[in-house]
């Protein structure tokens, strides 16, 4: 539309200057010739069908003198501009020598630069390489390392975003672990927080498949923390299914027991079977008290009173005052330090002020909450839950004495350490460059973000009838693809598949038979896009089966519509011939994961693109791309 209304323009320009010369000419002409004039003027008027037809064919051929220089010089120009940007994000590209000579000289001359360009790079890249070696081969051994430690081990940004896992990691906390992804989706972050200022201590939390222990580890500075994480088992390390099975068999042993003891009742027999029964009995005992381990830990006095004060002020917004009496500063207290700092957070409720103290009583501690009134209800209210459940594991006692609160906990003296020499120094193994999470999406730059490039294959192209049979995904942190975060699962969609289908991704219904429903796929590939940003080409018509399956999460990143963006002057935009714009290898074309992986590496090579042009955040590209006319197609 642009273009033709600048051709219209310049065609009325050229007949106002023809029209104006002529009409000038005229005018000096014919001054002092009035009959001369009059004369023409009439037989204007005579000739006016015949002026009119010449004025159009002049217009006409005015037209089609304008038209290569407007709609054909100008457009090609601009889309060797287009096609010439490509060769900033993939050197290698080459410009075709088309159009008129003067545009096939600039192509070729772009194409000398662009060659100079690639080998300067390749130049710069080996340089770099050589430099990296020593601490590339380091980073390797960390990463075995980690790879092959028995725990789970998860590095994480001072926000919770995750920036190192292991293999263990991923086995407990499941698909919705991901680089860039937050911790505190998946873990309790109070307990996090709490855990963080006891980094020599484990806790028991419930984690997304089940019970763990977790402890949290600060790094030096404020680069965050390290997380190492063992699976919990219960009832004080047995396995419960064990268990179960132990208790069964001891049951039915001791009802053995019993039925012989009365049939053996007067023979030799008799004493050996009592004491089979009470054997019984005693090892059914011994099993039904091995109870879950406490989570009671030591504990310096003063550094309880300061954890318990900073949980008060996170989980209430009081922040109490505390004093510790000098006798008390070496003592070892034994408490439930993050179910006591719940408890006393209960104990808190209504309350908008507090004062902690502790004194030493022997072996026991001394703790007192003073509030500034006596909680409502009777003389001596009952203690919340939370915090009776805490005192009691810690072996100790609690109760109210009108507007304080007191507590009793075990505690001993600390014993003596010789002072260390200090830590070796850290090895620099690790760059530990901070992701950055804006509070508002929209102006977050495109380099920040964790999206999701995915795609679908389906039995057909109605969103309304047709099946999906294909899913795969794959991370992508600002321009850098995950390629070890991936997401790929084949589904069966209960009906034949199209043969017309099968041509296209060659998946067929005897593939697919034994394969998993779309509903047991659907929460692994839900987790797997969580906190993410989804990016895919021509990603209307992926989205309206999503939606139709309850899966809907915007704002969704269109590659085919950035390319009509960045290149609006060129005609193919398919995703394999943007790959080979950019350099992409066509690998797995009509394949889900295949599909996803080259879409990730076009979006990585237009991020450059993006931004030489103006587009810094997610927010401006999405808006440049809903003035589209492409983006109102609807499935």
């Amino acid at each position: 539309m642009r273009e033709t209304l600048r051709f219209l323009g310049a065609l009325l320009l050229g007949l106002l200057l023809v029209g104006g010369a002529v009409g000038l000419g005229l005018f000096l002409l014919l001054q002092g010739e009035e009959d001369l004039g009059k004369e023409l003027l009439r037989l204007a008027q005579r000739k006016l069908p015949l002026l009119l037809f010449l004025g159009f064919l002049f217009t006409l051929v005015l037209a089609v003198l304008l038209y290569p220089v407007f709609l054909g010089y100008l457009a090609a120009t601009r889309a060797l501009g287009q096609e010439a940007e490509i060769v900033l994000a993939n050197p290698g590209h080459r410009l075709r020598l088309r159009g008129p000579f003067e545009l096939r000289a600039l192509a070729d001359l772009i194409n000398r630069l662009a060659q100079e360009k690639e080998a300067l790079e390749k130049e710069v890249a080996t340089r770099i390489a050589e430099a990296k070696s020593l601490l590339e081969e380091e980073r390797r051994k960390l990463a075995a390392l980690i790879g092959h430690l028995p725990h789970g081990v998860v590095l994480a940004n001072p926000k919770g975003q995750v920036l190192l896992y292991n293999q263990g990691a991923r086995e407990l906390l499941g698909e919705g672990l991901g680089v860039g992804k937050s911790l505190f989706g998946l873990l309790d972050r109070g307990l996090m927080v709490h855990a963080l200022g006891l980094p020599g201590e484990r806790f028991l939390t419930q984690g997304p498949k089940g019970t763990l222990w977790l402890q949290v580890v600060p790094l030096e500075g404020e680069e965050g923390f390290l997380v190492l994480l063992e699976e919990a088992r219960e009832q004080g390390g047995w396995d419960a299914a064990l268990l179960h099975r132990l208790k069964d068999k001891l049951a039915g042993l001791k009802a053995l027991a019993e039925t012989l003891e009365q049939e053996a009742r007067g023979t030799p027999l008799e004493p050996l079977l009592k004491t089979a029964t009470a054997t019984a009995l005693e090892l059914s005992q011994l099993v039904a008290s091995w109870e879950a381990p406490s989570q009671a830990a030591e504990v310096l006095a003063e550094d309880l009173l300061a954890l318990l004060a900073q949980a008060l002020e996170r989980e209430t917004g009081v922040s109490p005052g505390f004093s510790l009496e000098e006798e008390a500063r070496d003592l070892l207290v034994q408490a439930d330090t993050y179910a006591l700092a719940r408890g006393l957070a209960a104990a808190l409720k209504d309350e908008e002020e507090a004062f902690l103290e502790g004194k030493r009583e022997g072996n026991l501690l001394h703790l007192i909450l003073a509030l500034p009134k006596p909680p409502p209800g009777p003389a001596h209210p009952d203690l919340p839950p939370l915090l009776k459940e805490a005192v009691e594991r810690s072996g100790g006692s609690a109760w109210w004495a009108g507007a304080r609160l007191h507590l009793l906990l075990p505690a001993r003296e600390a014993p003596r350490l010789p002072a260390k020499a200090g830590p070796p120094p850290r090895a620099e193994v690790f760059d530990l460059s901070l992701l950055h999470a804006p509070e508002e999406l929209e102006e977050a730059p495109l380099e920040g973000l964790l999206y999701t490039a995915f795609d679908l294959e389906t039995t057909g192209l109605d969103p309304e009838k047709d099946a999906i049979i294909a899913l795969g995904a794959v991370h992508i942190l600002g321009k850098k693809v995950l390629r070890h975060e991936i997401f790929e699962a084949l589904v069966n969609p209960g009906r034949p598949i199209p043969k017309a289908s099968t041509e296209i991704h060659g998946l067929t219904w005897e593939m697919l038979r034994e394969k998993p429903k779309l509903e047991e796929v659907l929460p692994g590939f839900r987790l797997f896009l969580e906190d993410t940003v989804l990016l895919a080409h021509n990603g209307a018509f992926d989205m309206a089966f999503l939606r139709r399956v309850g899966l809907h999460q915007p704002p969704l990143v269109d590659t085919l519509l950035l390319s009509h963006l960045l290149f609006p002057d060129l005609q193919d935009h398919r995703l394999e011939t943007l790959a080979e714009r950019f350099g992409v290898p066509v690998i797995g074309r009509h394949t889900a994961l295949g599909d996803a992986l080259m879409t990730a590496e076009v979006f990585a090579g237009m991020v450059p693109l993006l931004k030489a042009r103006g587009y810094r955040t997610l927010g401006e590209v999405l808006r440049a791309c809903a003035r589209l006319p492409l983006a109102r197609l609807k499935y």
